[in-house]
């Protein structure tokens, strides 16, 4: 299945991963981002945080209270056809209640005239939205009169915005959305009067260039987005007068060619710094210097080859890391050197690694996920997980080449949850292999492996035959193995006795018994004569007369057993 699939449901098992949506971030991958494997509960907690410090400051903005001249009464909408094509409904907060004005497809005749009779009530418009409308310029002083919380002025054809266009928002306006137009610089004039301002998505513009104090003014902004822009250089001073309030940073999908180094240094309170789908090749020193805070880096779909010593030693609260999807071979013993406490995410598939960078690994002691799919990897060494293995829930190694994997090799992985496979060159993959973490393995997938119908794949078998662990399978790949005959089977439903075990196998006959019938154990898997009972249904075995009752063999050879018992035989 597609790994962005995998990551969807993991997504789900562990909670991990929410959508970046809100900021407009784009990935390359087909569908949407996995996002994030980008996205996780490292991330959930960050847009709770995110969300609690838009309430705070709200408050401090005035979002919980009265715009000037707004009465205590309930707000109403103007009549329809005074703001055609313009729509407007009524929003409730607590007692308050304010305006949601939606115009579609409206000129800038339509809209003037709209905006003129919604001027003439005291009520606060909640969210005003305009999209797909044509404005190709915001006038001075267009929304004066009014008092917006949040306005979106979407794929509208805005290339110019007018120094005192926005003004009028100054107190209000908490979140400004500019997205899909035609915008080529940052506003930095008409932005500077929005104090109170804590998200700016200026995504899907043609801006080329972050001048010095592009966003001076902005001191409590907390979100900025600039995906998919044009943006070739980013001045050294780019962000002077933002604020330390910046959390979130969003430079995806430009045209830059290496890490602006000096630029970032002033955000020391950055949580999440987005760069991926980039031209960067080069991981620079001190690229990250003062970026103390920051959980989430996303350096995936660019050009990178190597990570060498000491790059992200400066992340020392770095939570979770992407370089996937570049052209990384060499990754140095330490090259996750200072983020060894925290690190808990990292995907580092789609790359050209050809085998388990265990040594720069081993430091991780806290690591939850190993992504290396899509690597050049053929082998997993028996030290493979040695040292780091102990916290990891989730290692996807599919779509590379790997065609052994010794029986020692998940010793170590004594929390592993999720381990995927599918799509190498595995032909055996042991019962003693993969002991040591069958007690924990919610899912396994080797799918598209050509696995041999041999004893040494029963395990799998019950594994895949029991209904619980079915409900958990992801892959929408029978799991197959090939025969002596050459012919594929799907291996939970082959009979067992094509699995060519010894017929001595304590696998296939129970052992022999003296002791008195009991009970089946309710187990996930309940087992008699190596074949898998269906569900979790207690099975009672017969009494001891039934039996007798039944079989006139059996009377006999208990009578023999008892007569040898009582002459101590």
């Amino acid at each position: 299945m597609k790994k962005d699939e995998v990551k969807i449901a993991m997504v789900g098992v562990a909670a991990r991963r929410v959508s970046s949506a809100g900021d407009g971030v784009g990935r390359g991958r087909a569908g949407g981002s996995r996002n994030h494997l980008k996205q996780r509960v490292l991330a959930l907690g960050l847009w709770l945080a995110l969300g609690l410090a838009h309430g705070a400051a709200g408050a401090a903005t005035g979002d919980n209270i009265m715009s000037v001249g707004e009465t205590s009464r309930m707000a109403q909408c103007p009549s329809a056809h005074e703001i055609s094509p313009c729509t407007c409904r009524v929003m409730k907060k607590g007692k308050q209640s304010g305006l949601d004005i939606v115009c579609d497809h409206a000129d800038q005749k339509h809209v003037r005239n709209a905006l003129d009779v919604l001027k003439k009530n005291p009520f606060t418009i909640y969210w005003m939205k305009f999209r797909n409308c044509n404005l190709p310029r915001l006038p001075d002083y267009v929304f004066l009169g009014l008092g917006v919380r949040h306005l979106n002025i979407i794929r509208s054809n805005v290339s110019a915005i007018e120094r005192s266009s926005l003004s009028a928002l100054g107190r209000t306006l908490l979140t400004l959305d500019l997205a899909n137009n035609k915008i080529r610089e940052v506003p930095t004039a008409a932005l500077s009067a929005l104090k109170g301002l804590i998200f700016l998505n200026l995504n899907y513009n043609q801006i080329h260039v972050l001048n010095e104090g592009a966003f001076d003014g902005l001191g409590v902004l907390q979100r900025l987005s600039l995906y998919e822009n044009k943006i070739q250089h980013i001045d050294d001073n780019a962000f002077k007068g933002i604020g330390r309030n910046l959390l979130r940073l969003n430079l995806g999908k430009n045209l830059l060619d290496d890490i602006p180094t000096d630029t970032f240094h002033p955000l020391t309170n950055l949580k999440v710094l987005d760069l991926h789908e980039n031209r960067i090749s080069h991981i620079p020193d001190g690229a990250f210097k003062g970026l103390h805070r920051l959980d989430m880096l996303k350096l995936e779909h660019n050009l990178i080859t190597t990570i060498q010593e000491n790059v992200f030693s400066d992340l020392t609260l770095l939570n979770s890391l992407n370089i996937e999807h570049n052209l990384i071979t060499n990754i140095s013993d330490r090259a996750f050197a200072g983020v060894e406490e925290k690190l808990e995410w990292l995907e580092m598939g789609h790359n050209g690694l050809d085998h388990i960078p265990s040594h720069a690994l081993r430091p991780l002691h806290n690591l939850r996920q190993l992504d290396l799919d899509s690597n050049r990897i053929t082998h997993v060494q028996e030290d493979a997980f040695r040292g780091y293995g102990d916290t990891i829930k989730y290692i996807l190694l599919e779509k590379n080449h790997i065609k052994n994997i010794p029986t020692l090799s998940f010793m170590d992985l004594h929390s592993l949850e999720w381990l995927m496979l599918s799509h190498n060159e595995l032909r055996h993959l042991t019962e003693d292999t993969v002991q040591p973490i069958l007690d924990t393995l919610t899912m396994i997938d080797v799918s598209n492996n050509p696995l041999v119908c041999s004893c040494d794949l029963l395990w799998l078998r019950k594994w895949l035959s029991n209904p619980n662990n079915r409900e958990n399978l992801i892959s929408k790949d029978n799991h197959l193995c090939v025969t002596e005959d050459r012919k594929s089977h799907i291996i939970h439903k082959l009979p067992v006795q094509d699995f060519n075990c010894p017929q001595d196998s304590p696998t296939l006959v129970p052992p022999v018994t003296q002791a008195p019938p009991q009970i089946w154990p309710s187990t996930p898997e309940n087992k008699t004569s190596g074949h898998t009972l269906p569900g979790r249904t207690t099975v009672q075995s017969p009494n001891t007369a039934e039996v007798l009752a039944c079989s006139p063999l059996l009377v006999a050879m208990s009578f023999m057993s008892s007569v040898m018992s009582e002459k101590n035989w």
